[in-house]
């Protein structure tokens, strides 16, 4: 690995995310609302880069993962079966069936950090899987406050249910076991890096509206 590039994007990412509260924070947050496809879009290509894997079996993932989690998404969002009855808002961007397609990229990012930072402390994979799955669920555990609050989606009723988090785990569980799969390595610092630029910014910006 490249450390010295993997540290450059560890910074941006925090900077970039610091901003970001700040923005929401602020009186500029409609134009920050507007930007928040791109700075997902951004810290995928980030972590690409800084990660340094380019092979094809790194490429059909990321794609794989993509369709997986919007397709999951479309289904949610159009039959109410799977993570419980919600609709997304204008901020997360284009729509195709009801459905950003920014939000695979959420899927993405999550799953390759999650995998990653459990591969740091465990060996075996069944283990690892099931640890990413749970550090997915609760990372939309504490994104869906601020994520409803800033019209990202808005759940019937108003209320989010258990059903959304046990869906989001066996989604979860898929996708890492197609990483653990496919054999990818990543910069565990990098994804670390990532993770708590995430955790940062949906911590701080509650306090900050």
């Amino acid at each position: 690995m490249n450390y010295s590039k993997v540290n450059i994007v560890i910074v941006v990412l925090l900077i970039f995310h610091l901003v970001g509260v700040w923005g929401l924070s602020s009186s500029y947050q409609a134009l920050f609302l507007e930007l928040t496809p791109f700075n997902l879009l951004l810290s995928l290509a980030l972590f690409i880069w800084a990660n340094n894997d380019f092979s094809f079996e790194s490429f059909k993932m990321t794609v794989v993962l993509f369709f997986i989690g919007f397709f999951v998404e479309v289904v949610g969002v159009n039959t109410a079966l799977l993570f419980g009855e919600y609709s997304y808002g204008k901020t997360l961007g284009t729509k195709l069936m009801d459905t950003p397609l920014i939000i695979g990229v959420n899927w993405i990012l999550l799953a390759f950090s999650s995998f990653s930072v459990s591969s740091y402390f465990l060996k075996n994979k069944t283990l690892i899987i099931l640890l990413s799955s749970v550090i997915m669920v609760m990372m939309d555990v504490l994104i869906e406050p601020i994520a409803i609050s800033l019209d990202f989606w808005t759940w019937a009723g108003g209320e989010i249910p258990l059903q959304n988090y046990v869906m989001w785990f066996l989604v979860s569980l898929i996708m890492n076991a197609l990483i653990s799969f496919a054999r990818l390595t990543f910069d565990y610092r990098l994804s670390f890096g990532l993770l708590l630029s995430q955790i940062l910014f949906f911590t701080l910006l509650p306090l900050s509206l």
